[in-house]
């Protein structure tokens, strides 16, 4: 991983980025976690670290905040949920409705050729 990269001769083309994605997520996901631990003692210091005075440290809280932002981009939790939508009755009706008539459309056909 230490030699020079080289234009035109060096590059990740979009078939090894698609293949590769489920691993870098991964490996996003254990450097954030791994962020997080390192955090986390400095936002929730145990009875211990409370008796010897450390309290929580506003920059390791703009850290985790950071982290927990970003875990909850990488894993699409701002997105909204995409839910089976129950139809109203009125147009549950009209739907009824517009399948009798294409019914009796079509039977009245069969009618004629028979």
């Amino acid at each position: 991983m230490t030699s020079e990269l080289v234009a035109g001769s060096s590059g990740i083309g979009e078939e090894e980025v698609a293949a590769s994605a489920p691993m870098v997520r991964a490996l996003v996901v254990q450097r954030l976690e791994m962020i997080w631990r390192s955090c986390e003692p400095h936002i929730n210091p145990s009875p211990e670290q409370l008796d010897l005075g450390i309290r929580q440290d506003p920059r390791y809280i703009e850290a985790g905040i950071r982290v927990v932002d970003r875990l909850t981009t990488l894993y699409g939790l701002t997105k909204p949920t995409h839910s089976m939508a129950v139809p109203d009755s009125v147009s549950s009706v009209d739907q009824r409705a517009a399948l009798w008539e294409q019914l009796k459309v079509l039977e009245d056909k069969l009618g004629h050729i028979a």
